[in-house]
């Protein structure tokens, strides 16, 4: 079955998604006839049930990497679920090399579901497994080891723990690029991460850098139209967005993320998170003019999206929420803004508990239009909880400094209010 699971896995980097499906369903039916006919020998059972178990592994594999590409996430866990149940036996058995490898792979991939699902407690517990159990056993050199440093650099880029990030994902390019070549898709992975963390410290050149440099992969060796290609394209589009508001840098985000939700459209249709995502800066644009309210049916397509992929809860959800207040405070829309903002932190205190970087930023937007609105009381215990959240994870000394001195301007308000 080895060279069905190559051709299998060509189709899935060629997008043929459904090809690969069917093919899938024929190896398992083939698999279950075996499994269901074995041989007659104890001995030869045993070895073959080993077998099969790989196989079947293997074949879990592919259905999870087919949904985890389009975004189908939740699928893909039920699969890779199954797929931890059987590396979990077989290394129980054999615990050697490959078996490693294997169960680690599977941990590191369920590990990246549950962060698409903003489980992250299970994210950091699964690919913790993958990376201490792959130090433990010595195989720090290989690919499964480099992708669970990509992972936990995007885990700790989102926890705000940006020097643990960089370290993983520079090292992960290092392993990547002495053993599959700078120019690999395993390389413009890692890259793309990295353009991430760069972008949210506010590194724009060097995040341009990366991800010029993760495309220019990705088109040479997947093609333009190709979801990964497009993934990194919106990427890039959204750093002209957070570079100087111009009109040519406005129009340059609008042309890559409108050519990132095309390829998108065309290969995986309208509900996925990375069309979603390229609906949500499509408004953010819009929002630049102040005059008018288009933003709004952007915002609210990418929020439907995401509902139904993901449910009411989720962190991009509450970006979006965020993004939607910002918007509402510039139009001086106070009240609007304020709903948005409260429905946000509540979204972000319930996936992340009352200390993350993202609640702490959109408490103190909340705090700026309780405080436009004269409510000076909950302006100042927004801008404490905020300033709280900064000093404990001890990050953004800038914004440390600017909330004490709001909270210093409104302090004799408070206690009149």
């Amino acid at each position: 079955m080895e060279e069905h699971f190559k051709n299998i896995d060509m189709l899935i980097r060629k997008q043929q998604f459904q090809k690969c499906l069917t093919k899938l369903g024929k190896l398992q039916n083939e698999l279950n006839t075996k499994v269901n006919n074995p041989e007659e020998s104890s001995e030869a059972e045993l070895v073959l049930f080993t077998i099969y178990k790989i196989l079947q592994s293997n074949i879990y594999e592919r259905y999870a990497q087919i949904f985890i590409d389009i975004n189908q996430v939740y699928r893909a866990m039920q699969y890779l679920i199954n797929m931890i149940k059987i590396e979990k036996e077989l290394f129980k058995t054999q615990n050697d090399k490959e078996s490693i490898l294997r169960l680690c792979n599977s941990y590191a991939k369920i590990g990246r579901c549950c962060f698409y699902c903003c489980y992250y407690e299970q994210t950091f517990k699964y690919l913790d497994y993958a990376y201490q159990l792959l130090i433990k056993h010595n195989l720090k050199q290989t690919g499964v080891y480099a992708m669970t440093l990509t992972l936990l650099g995007n885990y700790y880029r989102f926890m705000f723990q940006d020097d643990l990030a960089e370290q993983m994902l520079f090292e992960s390019i290092k392993i990547r690029e002495e053993l599959y070549t700078r120019q690999s898709i395993e390389v413009a992975d890692s890259l793309h991460g990295l353009s991430q963390l760069f972008s949210d410290e506010g590194k724009i050149e060097e995040a341009m850098n990366s991800i010029t440099e993760a495309i220019s992969i990705w088109t040479e060796v997947l093609g333009y139209q190709h979801i990964k290609t497009a993934k990194s394209i919106y990427l890039k589009g959204n750093l002209y967005l957070r570079m100087k508001n111009t009109q040519e840098n406005l129009s340059s985000a609008e042309k890559l993320i409108t050519e990132s939700l095309e390829i998108n459209l065309k290969i995986i249709g309208e509900s996925s998170q990375d069309i979603a995502d390229c609906y949500h800066s499509l408004g953010k644009i819009q929002a630049q003019n102040l005059n008018s309210n288009v933003f709004e049916q952007y915002f609210k397509k990418s929020q439907d999206i995401l509902k139904t992929l993901y449910g009411d809860s989720h962190a991009s959800i509450a970006i979006i929420l965020n993004n939607f207040g910002r918007s509402y405070f510039e139009r001086k829309q106070y009240e609007e803004a304020v709903n948005c903002f409260e429905e946000s932190i509540k979204i972000y205190t319930q996936l992340c508990g009352k200390m993350h970087g993202n609640l702490a930023i959109t408490l103190k937007n909340c705090a700026d239009c309780h405080k436009e609105l004269g409510r000076y009381k909950q302006a100042y215990l927004d801008y404490q909880k905020s300033l709280e959240i900064y000093q404990k994870m001890q990050i953004n000394s800038s914004q440390v400094n600017q909330l004490q001195n709001l909270m210093s301007q409104i302090s004799d308000k408070y206690l009149e209010d």
